[in-house]
């Protein structure tokens, strides 16, 4: 389907010291369940954002954080 890939450069900027992807997604509180259910650690719990997004953080099992999230309304 459709996919963006955004890529910044940052002068000084300081890269954490793991990989991170952000995903959108059309039922993120399923996904939240998936995760759950399958044993993922839960980085940042699932709420509602100030910037318009329904979104947590996940970890993978090789310590990626996968950043999710639903615009509100």
């Amino acid at each position: 389907g459709e996919a963006e890939l955004h890529l910044t450069l940052q002068p000084g900027h300081r890269a954490a010291p793991f990989n991170v992807a952000h995903l959108m997604v059309g039922d993120v509180d399923a996904l939240h369940e998936i995760c759950r259910q399958q044993g993922l650690r839960i980085v940042k719990g699932l709420r509602d954002k100030d910037f318009g997004l329904r979104a947590f953080v996940f970890e993978d099992p090789d310590g990626n954080r996968i950043d999710v999230g639903q615009p509100l309304g």
